[in-house]
């Protein structure tokens, strides 16, 4: 799964880069595999701001809690499970 985060200047003022923080985040906390988060070019849609690509389809209106749950329900986030050392 491709998602790109729009840093153009409309959704980057609002807040965007927070997202890219947060999918990276889920990334790494769920040990998700095979997706891919990168910055994007603008979408074309700056009333709508701050808008993502997943997998070419534009999520608008977005932000960190909503670009998390799109993740999540595609790849079915489960928790890393850790063992405690003895």
């Amino acid at each position: 799964m491709k998602i790109q985060v729009c840093n153009w200047k409309s959704c980057k003022s609002h807040f965007s880069e927070y997202i890219t923080k947060r999918l990276n985040g889920d990334i790494q906390k769920f040990d998700i595999q095979n997706v891919i988060v990168e910055n994007c070019a603008c979408t074309g849609e700056c009333r709508k701001w701050p808008n993502i690509l997943v997998d070419w389809k534009i999520e608008n209106y977005s932000d960190p809690i909503k670009a998390s749950k799109i993740i999540c329900e595609r790849v079915k986030c489960k928790p890393r499970i850790s063992v405690p050392k003895k």
